[in-house]
């Protein structure tokens, strides 16, 4: 089986798993229809055809919207230069796998055609490629009193994002999305958390830092509004003023080498404070350093629920009015600092590494899929979301229901129609399942 991933990469996923499944024997490439700013693998380099459209998706990804008429036409260009691509693999890879919910064209036809020539098609959804608009802080970031968008532009990227889900449904083999994000699906869909991040970081064995007096916390946003940055701040503010001897290093929009370099000096790290995962990109690199992470986010009240115990990744996953007990609690214990991070760092490099997510991958290719990869979208009763406050998203699904329930495009399960009802009115979170 000829394997082709892509067209986008987000957190060197598709790189990690061109890399392990080709670790098995299995013919897999990544295709990407722009290059990566971080230097992630670029499959298919030679062939003239994937570098015109890596060179269209460059300039289109470059140029500002005040420059209207390059913007169209280099959007139109590529667009249109993607027929070409899919043309030329569409009879060179047995099996897809699309990542961010893209696909080469981004068409119906496109996969209609897939399905019907019999190819392996496969999703892996990362958030907000999924995750319904209300309650997705990366698509409409702000704090709890900032504005909303309006009504309609929310009504409309709700339906659309539910159409583009339940297409992937009709056409696609597997879909891979996290319980907390995966709202949208009517049909049973793979657990990202019993497939894992794929991922590979060289890492010299870190020797434990000798303490100079104060611990050393390392913060590094790509979005500070998203991640909560604010907060955590306030929050090392706060601690600091209490007595504790803390050196609080805060970098944002440098090098990767120089992030690396800075999770080698510290204690530990806080990622963020509304996080729907207990380990994403930047807390799992920490962990290849046996450096804990401690994570924010309201699914830390229910992760248990729709996640095996085995899968769930090792840090200091809490909710948000907890996070200041936790980055204390780490504080006051060094030895429980050394023990988090070290359960980390073993299961990054047991179960997260390249050829171990591959595997699993390959099993669904292959159609070999246990009865515990399958989570059922009607148990789903998570509604926080990901990147906002709580009252953010109450306000966000409040303005939709002012339309009628309906637009929350969610009433094939009544559950968490009902679980959102109670958000928009301000009641308390019910977490039961």
């Amino acid at each position: 089986m000829r394997v082709c991933i892509g067209p986008q990469e987000i957190a060197g996923i598709a790189s990690g798993l061109a890399r392990g499944l080709r670790e098995l024997g299995v013919d897999a490439r990544v295709l990407l229809s722009m290059p990566h700013p971080f230097g992630y693998e670029q499959s298919l380099p030679t062939d003239w055809v994937f570098q015109v459209w890596q060179r269209l998706g460059a300039a289109r990804l470059s140029t500002a919207r005040a420059q209207l008429v390059r913007k169209i036409f280099l959007v139109a260009a590529h667009s249109l230069w993607g027929w070409l691509v899919f043309a030329r693999v569409l009879f060179r890879f047995d099996a897809f796998l699309f990542v961010f919910g893209r696909t080469i064209t981004n068409s119906r036809f496109e996969l209609w055609l897939l399905h019907q020539l019999g190819k392996r098609v496969v999703f892996i959804y990362v958030g907000s490629d999924a995750r319904p608009p209300y309650m997705d802080g990366g698509l409409f970031p702000g704090t709890a009193e900032d504005a909303l968008p309006t009504s309609a532009l929310l009504r409309a990227v709700t339906r659309k994002g539910k159409r583009r889900i339940q297409l992937h449904e009709r056409y696609a083999d597997y879909l891979v999305n996290s319980p907390a994000a995966a709202q949208f699906h009517e049909k049973p869909y793979i657990n990202w958390f019993a497939m894992g991040l794929p991922k590979m970081l060289s890492v010299q064995s870190v020797p434990p830092r000798e303490f100079d007096g104060k611990v050393r916390i390392l913060h590094a946003p790509s979005n500070p509004l998203v991640k909560g940055s604010p907060q955590i701040l306030e929050i090392i503010g706060r601690l600091q003023a209490k007595g504790h001897l803390i050196e609080l290093v805060k970098i944002q929009g440098m090098s990767n080498e120089r992030v690396l370099e800075e999770l080698a000096r510290c204690d530990f790290v806080v990622d963020q404070l509304y996080a729907d995962t207990p380990l994403a990109a930047f807390a799992t690199e920490a962990a290849f350093f046996g450096k804990p992470a401690v994570v924010g986010g309201y699914f830390a009240a229910q992760v248990q629920e729709y996640v095996a115990a085995d899968d769930i990744p090792p840090s200091l996953f809490v909710t948000p009015d907890e996070l200041e007990a936790a980055v204390e609690r780490l504080i006051l214990d060094p030895r429980l600092r050394v023990e988090l991070g070290e359960r980390a760092r073993r299961f990054v490099i047991e179960r997260w590494d390249v050829r171990s997510v591959a595997e699993r991958y390959w099993a669904l290719l292959k159609g070999e899929v246990p009865a515990h990869w399958w989570s059922d979208p009607r148990d789903i009763r998570y509604v926080e979301g990901c990147g906002l406050p709580r009252e953010r998203a109450q306000r966000l699904v409040a303005s939709l229901l002012a339309q009628g329930p309906g637009d929350l495009q969610v009433t094939d399960k009544p559950a968490l129609e009902m679980a959102l009802l109670r958000l928009a009115s301000g009641a308390s979170a019910d977490h039961k399942v």
